[in-house]
């Protein structure tokens, strides 16, 4: 998996959401939600490879509508990142995602949620 503006390459499991192959890599995905699908913080722009996805649930779809194409100006395949499972390489378009920050004194992760 390939994050653009940032150029982050991460490996996601089979069915894996892009969001939890991210953070499982240690990178911070921006969601004020935590992933539960309600916030769409977290929503990508697929660049490349839409069809590796897994299918939208009913919910998915309809919270996207707004994002989607000239309304939106995100293009056409808009998902969001805790829901869209993963089902072979894909490229996506999301700004803020960065490497976790660890405490240098114990190795720790703050918490940013």
């Amino acid at each position: 998996m390939t994050v653009k503006p940032s150029g982050a390459q991460f490996p996601a499991a089979e069915g894996q959401t892009i969001m939890a192959a991210g953070e499982a890599a240690g990178y911070r995905w921006p969601t004020l939600c935590g992933g539960n699908g309600e916030c769409l913080v977290c929503h990508v722009e697929v660049l490349e490879r839409p069809e590796r996805l897994a299918p939208p649930s009913d919910t998915e779809t309809t919270a996207v509508q707004g994002l989607l194409g000239d309304r939106g100006g995100r293009g056409q395949h808009v998902r969001l990142a805790c829901q869209a499972a993963v089902h072979g390489d894909v490229v996506v378009l999301k700004r803020g995602v960065r490497p976790r920050k660890t405490q240098p004194e114990t190795g720790d992760e703050p918490d940013e949620r």
